[in-house]
């Protein structure tokens, strides 16, 4: 019965060994689990942050292109109403002065 006593112990002994091995090597991965789980965040953040980057610069520029191009056709705009301006400028004087002489 000493035998069979002893033998119940040894394998109550490794089986404790197993599990504390088991959870051990449990632990292990779940931590290399979790230091993958966090790289993976970072190179994803990364990732999302360069692309988030680029997407803007894209926007910016052209964004910038069609500010230009407003600007460009403001400018025009403004160039032939000043130009409209300066060649009537004398016939409107005139016309002006015209209807004022004849209202008095």
């Amino acid at each position: 019965m000493d035998n069979s006593v002893a033998a119940i112990i040894e394998m109550d002994r490794k089986a404790r060994a197993a599990a504390d091995e088991a959870a051990k090597k449990a632990e292990a991965i779940l931590a290399e689990a979790g230091r993958k789980k966090e790289q993976i965040a970072g190179e994803n953040s990364e990732k999302l942050s360069e692309e988030m980057k680029a997407r803007m610069d894209e926007i910016r520029s052209v964004s910038d292109r069609d500010i230009a191009e407003a600007e460009k056709a403001a400018e025009e705009k403004c160039r032939l109403l000043d130009e409209k301006m300066a060649a009537g400028r004398d016939k409107w004087k005139k016309e002006i002065t015209d209807r004022i002489l004849d209202l008095g």
